[in-house]
């Protein structure tokens, strides 16, 4: 069998396992460096290979995506997404792809324009002249609030720093190790499902950590099935959540039941506020920290929005400050890796790769490979402007093939949005450090936030 090359020594693999929980980008820049672009490595019976390459990307993202299912890490998301959209899989994906793809349309999201508008100008209103802003936390708390109403309707969250402390509660124990320490140890063990029986004493493990997480899942629980009752008493068809009660599969006539109005509803929550947060600092960084990138912004946003805000045919002539967006998710892709798990054996270009394999697809490191990115740590939108000489799937920002986020229009809509409404209305400072660090969950998030200064208001 022609496996990739990669570690085998148990005392390397050990390493692994301790630099992925301190810092894990730095042990997959390490791993590609030292073994090429394709890794194949063992932990017990369960094996994984790292891929930093397109071609072979696209192989699972696209190609022969009908070979992979999502990976085993995807398990313990599930005990915060049930069986939604992102974790789903078979004839449950295809329906809900199908169901959702019609309430996501271009057209459809284009209605909540508005919403974005309203809650970038609300976010403004608090802000104070010499105030010392994280937009960090202000980027989470309006995308927050833009998905609220989107949903809802309304402004449910009157809270939101108790609703994204419960989101974010979850994430980060995701995050986590201990799941794979005690499927190691029960793998010598003549256990049929070693995955469910190491997530059953995961859960049972009487620690803090643990109580928090289920804590915070019964919290988020406890908001998203009132509203759903509320809105299916209404009858009304005024939000996203109206269209998710009402939406009726072609094929069958069928609707989704309030277990699946749940976990659609969750799945929504997360990527429709932190992924896009989360890319939005990142820009902001970038912007603020290159005055020329932020003088081209500029002349372009003051010479396309007429008024305070822009119309919605003025967002689509904002060509450049849409790709500083786009630059930005390439350095810093919310969603810093892909993994999936080959049904059967495959190949992976030349390599054989055993059937139940883990393959994990490195979004961060693809994004700053320099075999398809020229001088690829630099900051240049101009990259995107002239896009046509980008490699396919070298850029994947929001996935690839059948399953690429079908939430993409609807964050990249936001996300001009908020940052055309910010530059052309205030003066900001950068006070966060020239190279911040990031922290690594199911996201890429920096550190230590985005800390500025506001300096004033564009004078009218």
């Amino acid at each position: 069998m022609n496996l990739p090359p990669g570690p085998r020594a148990m005392s390397e693999l050990i390493k692994m396992l301790v630099q992925r929980r301190q810092h894990p980008i730095k042990l997959y820049e390490s791993i590609f460096k030292k073994y090429g672009d394709i890794v194949y490595f063992k932990f017990g019976p369960y094996g994984f290979v790292m891929l930093n390459d397109a071609e072979a990307t696209e192989q699972i993202l696209l190609t022969d995506a009908k070979n992979y299912t999502k990976s085993t890490g995807y398990e313990r998301f599930k005990l915060i997404v049930g069986n939604g959209l992102l974790v789903s899989e078979g004839d449950t994906w295809k329906k809900q792809r199908r169901l959702l793809t019609g309430v996501f349309s271009s057209k459809n999201i284009e209605k909540f324009y508005p919403i974005m508008v309203q809650e970038s100008l609300k976010m403004m209103q608090r802000w104070k002249v010499n105030q010392e802003v994280d937009l960090a936390e202000e980027m989470n708390l309006v995308t927050l609030q833009i998905i609220s109403f989107s949903l809802f309707g309304k402004d449910q969250f009157s809270d939101s720093k108790i609703v994204r402390s419960s989101l974010q509660e979850m994430l980060s124990y995701l995050q986590t190790t201990r799941h794979l320490w005690i499927q190691l140890l029960l793998s010598s063990f003549p256990i049929g499902n070693k995955r469910a029986k190491a997530l059953a004493i995961e859960k049972s493990l009487p620690l803090k950590s643990t109580k928090k997480f289920f804590g915070a899942i019964q919290n988020i629980d406890k908001l998203v099935n009132g509203m759903i009752e509320e809105r299916i008493q209404k009858g009304q068809k005024e939000n996203l959540l109206d269209s998710l009660i009402s939406v009726t599969d072609s094929t069958d006539q069928s609707q989704m039941n309030k277990e699946q109005l749940r976990d659609e509803v969750v799945n929504l929550l997360i990527a429709g506020h932190e992924t896009t947060a989360n890319a939005l600092t990142w820009t902001w960084q970038q912007i603020l920290r290159y005055p020329d990138v932020m003088k081209k912004v500029m002349e372009e946003v003051n010479s396309v929005i007429s008024g305070e805000t822009p119309s919605y045919e003025e967002l689509t002539k904002l060509v450049y400050l849409k790709a500083t967006f786009e630059e930005s998710m390439r350095l810093f892709p919310p969603f810093w890796r892909i993994s999936r798990r080959n049904m059967v054996p495959t190949k992976i270009k030349n390599f054989d790769i055993p059937q139940g394999t883990n393959v994990i697809a490195s979004i961060y490191t693809l994004h700053r490979n320099p075999a398809y990115w020229e001088d690829p740590l630099s900051f240049r939108p101009e990259r995107f402007i002239n896009s046509e000489s980008i490699k396919k799937n070298a850029y994947i920002p929001f996935g690839a093939g059948p399953r690429s986020c079908i939430g993409a229009h609807f964050a990249t809509l936001e996300a001009l949005t908020i940052l055309a409404i910010c530059l052309k209305n205030t003066q900001m400072t950068l006070l966060s450090p020239e190279d911040p660090a990031y922290f690594m969950s199911l996201t890429l998030q920096p550190k230590e936030g985005c800390k500025v200064r506001i300096e004033g208001w564009t004078k009218k």
